[in-house]
């Protein structure tokens, strides 16, 4: 598995507070464990966006959620997940 954080994803989460940020690093924890071994874990609750088809989410808290979509790598053929948007519900209008 292969992650890729895009420029505005890193952008909007350099504008997180400190306790937000504490709470994303755990939650990727968890993506990065599920990934490897599907199911993701139930806290994320990971689905697809409603009105996006190629794009999902989860949930680092009932506060902050993230979006990503999932590419393969053309070279490996690995499954890269493109971490997009971090933030509150707003993000859901540019996710």
């Amino acid at each position: 598995m292969k992650y890729r954080p895009t420029a505005p994803f890193w952008e909007a989460y350099s504008r997180l507070s400190p306790t937000a940020k504490r709470k994303a690093r755990r939650a990727f924890r968890l993506f990065q464990q599920g990934a490897e071994s599907p199911p993701f874990h139930p806290s994320l609750r990971i689905r697809k966006m409603m009105g996006h088809p190629t794009v999902w989410e989860g949930h680092i808290s009932r506060q902050y959620v993230f979006t990503f979509h999932i590419e393969r790598d053309p070279a490996t053929e690995e499954i890269v997940y493109v971490f997009r948007n971090i933030g509150t519900h707003e993000i859901y209008r540019q996710p």
